[in-house]
This record gives C-alpha cells, sequence and structure tokens, in this order.
C-alpha cells in the first residue's frame, strides 16, 4: 500500500489553507510497522512536546516492546490511543476501523458552551447564512452575532469563504449600537482567511496578532523562524466601539486566532472561560493499514510573544455558565457581555 501524508497547511503569506500530498516508499502493513511510524511522524513534527512536558523517547521505550507481528489490531489501536492522550492537543487524532480517538475532549456536562435560552435576550431570528447570525439585544442598544464556523461550506481546496463578507452588511446595520458581543463558544476553528475577513471590519490600524513558527525537521530543537501575521482595516466601514467576544473550552483552532486579534484592540473584552489551546495546523497521516492519524505541526504565539499552545487564552472576565443557569434559563456570560458595553458606553 503507498503511504501518503497529507500536510493540511496555513499558507502564511496569503492565510488561507492547503494541502500538500507527498508519497514516500511502500511500507508493509505489520503491526511494528505500524507502530514505528507512529511514533517516528510524531517525533519528526510534532512541536509541542516541551510545552506539554511530554518524554516522547520515553513513550517509544515503555511501548514498543509490548509490539510484535502477533500484536492484534484492537491491541495497537489501544497502544496508540494511550500514547496521545497524555498530548490533551485537540488537534491530535486516530482514526480507525476499530474507532476514533481525540486527545482532547470537552468535559461532559459543559454549560459554557451553550446559549441558554436566548429568546429571553435576543430579538427575532436573522440567520444570515450557516457561518454567521447576527440578532440584537433586547432592551439594549447592542448588536450580537453568532460564528458557529470559520470553515468553508464542505469545499476542499478553498482558501476562503465568500459568505464571510456578510459581516460589512452586519457591520453596516449595527454602525450605531453601543457596542458588539461575538460569540465563539462552539466554534471549533476553521479558515484564517475567514478569521482576518471578520476581524479586519473591527481595526483601526494594521497590527500584529499572531506568530507562527513550524517544526521542520528531525531534531528536536528543528524550526522555522517566526512569521508575523496581521489583521488590517478592510471593507467598507469599521466598527471601533466597545466589543466583547464571548469564548469557552470549546473555542478552538481559527477560532483562538480570532480570539487573539481581538484581544490587540483597545476596545475588546474577553469574556467566558479559557479557550482549547490547539492554535497549530495539523498534518494528516495514513499507516500501512489504512488508519489515519493527525497532529499539530506548528507553535503559534501572541504578539507580545505569549504561549497559547497547550494551555489556552484565559478571558478578561472568566464567568461560567452553571445546571442552575441552565434550569433558571439564564446566560451569565452573555449577560456579563452586555454588562461590560453598558458599563463604557457612559
Amino acid at each position: 500500500m503507498k503511504t501518503k501524508i497529507f500536510i493540511l497547511l496555513l499558507s502564511i503569506i496569503s492565510l488561507s489553507s492547503c494541502e500538500k500530498i507527498f508519497f514516500e516508499e511502500d511500507i508493509s502493513n505489520t503491526p511494528i510497522n505500524n507502530f514505528e511510524m507512529f511514533w517516528s511522524d510524531f517525533d519528526k513534527f510534532y512541536p509541542s512536546f516541551e510545552i506539554k512536558q511530554i518524554d516522547w523517547d520515553s513513550v517509544y521505550r515503555i511501548n514498543r516492546p509490548g509490539i510484535s507481528d502477533q500484536t492484534s489490531d484492537i491491541q495497537l489501536y489501544n497502544v496508540l490511543s494511550s500514547m496521545i492522550k497524555p498530548l490533551k492537543d485537540g488537534h491530535v487524532t486516530l482514526v480507525s476501523n476499530l474507532g476514533q480517538c481525540d486527545s482532547d475532549t470537552i468535559p461532559h456536562g459543559y454549560y459554557s458552551n451553550m446559549r441558554i435560552h436566548p429568546q429571553n435576550y435576543l430579538s427575532s431570528f436573522g440567520i444570515n447564512n450557516s457561518n454567521i447570525s447576527n440578532w440584537s439585544v433586547k432592551n439594549y442598544n447592542i448588536g450580537y452575532i453568532s460564528i458557529n464556523t470559520f470553515d468553508v461550506k464542505g469545499e476542499a481546496f478553498v482558501y476562503a469563504d465568500d459568505s464571510f463578507l456578510i459581516i460589512d452588511d452586519i457591520i453596516k446595520q449595527f454602525k450605531d449600537k453601543d457596542g458588539i458581543i461575538i460569540d465563539l463558544r462552539w466554534n471549533g476553528g476553521g479558515l484564517p482567511t475567514n478569521v482576518e475577513t471578520i476581524a479586519n471590519r473591527f481595526t483601526d490600524s494594521k497590527r500584529l496578532y499572531i506568530k507562527l513558527r513550524s517544526k521542520n525537521g528531525p531534531r528536536k530543537n528543528d524550526f522555522s523562524d517566526w512569521i508575523d501575521c496581521y489583521i488590517e482595516p478592510k471593507g467598507p466601514e469599521q466598527f471601533l466601539k466597545p466589543v466583547v467576544v464571548l469564548t469557552s473550552k470549546s473555542t478552538g483552532s481559527a477560532a483562538e486566532w480570532f480570539t487573539l486579534a481581538m484581544k490587540t484592540l483597545p476596545n475588546t473584552s474577553i469574556v467566558g472561560d479559557t479557550t482549547a489551546g490547539c492554535f497549530s495546523p495539523k498534518i494528516e497521516r495514513e499507516l500501512p493499514n489504512g488508519w489515519s492519524f493527525t497532529l499539530s505541526s506548528k507553535i503559534a504565539v501572541s504578539a507580545g510573544m505569549v504561549q497559547y499552545e497547550g494551555f489556552g487564552i484565559p478571558p478578561d472576565y472568566y464567568v461560567l455558565n452553571t445546571k442552575n443557569d441552565l434550569d433558571n434559563k439564564r446566560d451569565a456570560i452573555l449577560e456579563k457581555g452586555i454588562e461590560l458595553i453598558e458599563m463604557k458606553k457612559k
């Protein structure tokens, strides 16, 4: 079977997503070869072992003796799964015919990534498309934007989704509002180009918001130089009044890029929970037995060189919805966002 690697990279110059396919020599399908390739790919490409305080060489020494030509598929699956679970990385996944193992999961019973009883807070639904919806907040001169994803609509090899340009119509509609709340609590990511399409409508100047470097060699310290990414004013007009961004542990990947971009703005506050902490684009690999897995390939830091990979972005105001809030149809996170905008308008 021909082994293949899909490198899902963020094009740093244009900040778009692309796929590159590399074909290697045939590797025979044996439990040992599958294990060796799995461990070796993480050893070569995964950039965050030091951040996660994982000794990957030790992981090899512990697990390799248990793998032989007689190792069953379920035994191999369990070993590989146990190797990636400690990484707690939302971009690390093993997919097999036996099931899927995700390195990181959202805690069970997690209420803070939910919009609780929105009819208590928002005007009648004005859904624009599957990605962005907007309403006005009842009894306040505040706009509310829900961004469910920064991804494209199911198309491969697409660098941006023009549907995100609806933001210009929303900005025009909300230009006289006292502030805007942007809800990212269940946004798991997507494309940085779509992130910038939105963030560019809220900045008054070109601003550095994220820096990236890639793991680019087999040695532990083989990294590329840092590459800078910016937002800048685009579109017919910008909204420069107070903005509140709502985040949760489900806010991940490109949604965290957006959060970093908005944090560079003096008029923006972050409310909710710490984000997922998985900023990196990912490499997708296929094993000789047909199983696939993904792993992060870059390290991301803020404009001020703060390391959020593996930790997440803490909010300016830490607020969680509880089971009691759910039972009482109260969205404490959204209420805090409304309170902040009301305070800033005075």
